[in-house]
């Protein structure tokens, strides 16, 4: 439950205030009544926080958070129930004494900065626990509260089901804070198939976030569920964009690959998500992708650059045939398919 440890300072840019975080939401073209803030801090909140305090011993602000965090799971003061699938705001988790790591994380959060110490989130390197429904993978994030001091970060972990360790990980400031607490709603209305809901919520997430790839990631899944297969690929797309090894993304549009029919295309991406970082078969799952969106020009660029990186893999030379017949080039399909024939009858031999 508790974890103390070093990483990177603040970045430039960072936006940790509620006057400033509606004003960074405006800019993003959104209207702050309709985002949620997780972090405010209601009277109770602040007289339950003063309270403990004024009962410890320790000077500094770590004895005070270290305090804070302990008075939070000790007996008889919450009765707080964990529950992986309900992202609640602050104001909710002190309420409802109930929720997930975010949650908890976000009140500890609302409760050091109403006593004047300045915590924020942290999303820490660590597995991200993933959940399929029908096929389609959706991904949920670790997140810790952390406090900078001297240039270095005291973490504070709250995640109850396990205590798998982590060792690094990124400043999550206010916005970005919103766009996770949707992107978390998003996938739980997934799960209980309101989609409409969901959408709502992962399209605010990818507005506030739009280079964070989870949020893409399970937008295209709320997408493909709704019917709209060309937006789910689009989603998966802008995913892979941001981060190119992306397995989720590949996992999720080989599905789709496969319920379409196109085996070549899931056999492809379902070897890039395995690879799970930038390889040739991610730059040929990104080469289908442009193919799909018709975008030709940037499907050859691609498809380029997995035959520079591994001339002998047919998996290439397949992916080129593809795109020579969506160009009507009937002799360069013929040419690399037969290119493919060879160098896997080439690897067999050899085995």
């Amino acid at each position: 439950m508790i974890a103390t440890g070093g990483v990177a300072a603040k970045q430039a840019g960072e936006v940790f205030d509620r006057d400033a975080w509606a004003a960074e939401v405006v800019t993003r073209g959104l209207d702050p009544d309709e985002v949620v803030y997780p972090f405010d801090a209601s009277p109770e909140m602040i007289a339950w926080a003063e309270k403990v305090i004024k009962a410890t011993s320790g000077p500094g602000p770590r004895d005070r958070l270290s305090r804070l965090q302990h008075a939070m799971f000790e007996g008889g003061t919450f009765d707080f129930s964990y529950d992986n699938a309900r992202t609640l705001t602050a104001e909710r988790a002190f309420t409802e004494g109930s929720g997930n790591c975010m949650s908890f994380t976000a009140l500890f959060v609302a409760m050091s900065r109403s006593i004047g110490i300045p915590t924020f989130l942290m999303a820490v390197r660590r597995e991200p626990e993933v959940a399929r429904d029908d096929g389609l993978v959706i991904i949920n994030r670790h997140v810790v509260a952390a406090y900078r001091s001297s240039g270095r970060v005291a973490v504070f972990d709250f995640y109850l089901s396990s205590a798998s360790p982590f060792v690094s990980g990124s400043v999550i400031d206010d916005v970005r804070a919103s766009a996770m607490y949707h992107a978390n709603i998003g996938g739980a209305a997934i799960r209980e198939k309101d989609l409409d809901t969901a959408l709502r919520n992962l399209e605010i997430a990818t507005t506030l976030a739009p280079d964070w790839a989870a949020g893409w990631v399970n937008l295209g899944v709320a997408l493909a569920h709704l019917g709209d297969v060309d937006g789910a690929f689009t989603a998966y797309r802008r995913a892979l964009g941001i981060d190119p090894g992306n397995s989720s993304a590949l996992n999720n549009m080989s599905f789709l690959y496969a319920i379409q029919g196109r085996k070549s295309e899931s056999r492809v991406a379902l070897r890039a998500a395995a690879q799970r970082t930038d390889s040739p078969f991610t730059l040929l799952a990104m080469a289908d992708l442009e193919m799909l969106q018709g975008n030709n020009s940037e499907a050859q660029r691609y498809l380029k650059r997995a035959r520079r990186w591994d001339p002998k893999e047919p998996e290439v030379y397949d992916g080129l045939a593809r795109l020579a017949k969506r160009l009507d080039h009937s002799r360069r399909v013929e040419k690399y398919l037969g290119k493919a024939k060879r160098l896997r009858e080439a690897a067999a031999g050899h085995r």
